[in-house]
């Protein structure tokens, strides 16, 4: 179903939100994605995250919210880390 209503996002991204959202993910689906922030992780579902799961740091988005950080390199942990401290006030 999602894929039919967003061809032009990849499957295996729309199957993750899929998984980990349900039917929570139109919340930010109709809004524009943002920036990339990491592989498969853009600014839409950080705000998600930040504003209705109480995600504050990137630990909770990477290990507490989606487990994310498993799949990412060092680098792109310290991408995540870097745009949740320019974001989310302390």
């Amino acid at each position: 179903e999602l894929a039919r209503r967003h061809p032009a996002l990849p499957v295996p991204l729309l199957a993750r939100w899929a998984r980990a959202y349900g039917g929570r993910v139109d919340r930010w689906l109709g809004n524009p994605l943002g920036a990339e922030v990491a592989p498969g992780l853009f600014e839409a579902e950080l705000d998600y995250l930040n504003q209705h799961e109480w995600a504050r740091t990137a630990d909770d988005v990477l290990w507490r919210r989606s487990k994310l950080g498993l799949h990412l390199s060092e680098d792109q942990r310290a991408g995540v880390a870097a745009w949740c401290k320019a974001h989310w006030p302390a």
